[in-house]
């Protein structure tokens, strides 16, 4: 196995399944933790965003470890700074439907208000990563988090450099007004809001 990453919860490590030659991510619990039920809550929650293709694969939970597909690609600001408008625009609106999956879920993420580590493109398609901070809420705020990520200032101004001016202050607005009722309609509208 090839050492990854290590947090302040797991440890990550990556290797070749010997089945299909794929890379595979393996995340363990970090000895030093306290948060004991790191691995489990990845992958109870892993099986839930699957079913709406959200996420890496989860492959199995196995003796305090998680074992799940390995997502190699760019972190998303590296990608914004990167890639053609169209290019971004994309994966901005894919991003949303998957956080507002995410809260028909009732799952909040946490991790979205700065998802640099968080969110990974692969073949121009973002793939949301670490699941293990993941708690069922009442009102969960992934895509009011992911609309205050977009139009904060460093992000904001990457994408004004790819021609891609987002109304701040409207898209708070009505991030604010989708998160009292979380309506399809005020979804679609702050969709409209970005990609007019």
């Amino acid at each position: 196995m090839k050492f990854l990453a290590k947090g302040h919860r797991g440890k990550v490590y990556t290797y070749k399944s010997t089945v299909d030659g794929k890379e595979v991510c393996v995340k363990e619990l970090n000895p030093e933790t306290k948060a004991g039920n790191v691995v489990h809550n990845e992958a109870r929650f892993l099986k839930l965003v699957n079913e709406q293709k959200i996420g890496p694969k989860l492959l199995k939970e196995e003796n305090n470890k998680v074992i799940m597909e390995f997502i190699q690609g760019e972190r998303i600001l590296d990608f914004f700074e990167r890639a053609e408008k169209e290019g971004i625009v994309k994966v901005i609106m894919e991003s949303l439907e998957q956080a507002r999956s995410l809260d028909k879920l009732g799952i909040n993420k946490y991790e979205l208000t700065n998802p640099f580590k968080h969110i990974i493109i692969r073949n121009e398609k973002p793939v949301m990563i670490d699941f293990e901070r993941c708690r069922k809420v009442k009102n969960p705020k992934n895509v009011t988090q992911l609309v205050q990520f977009l139009t904060s200032g460093k992000t904001n101004h990457i994408l004004k450099d790819k021609k891609i001016d987002l109304n701040k202050e409207e898209l708070r607005n009505l991030a604010r007004k989708y998160k009292d009722k979380y309506e399809e309609k005020l979804f679609e509208e702050l969709k409209e809001e970005v990609n007019p």
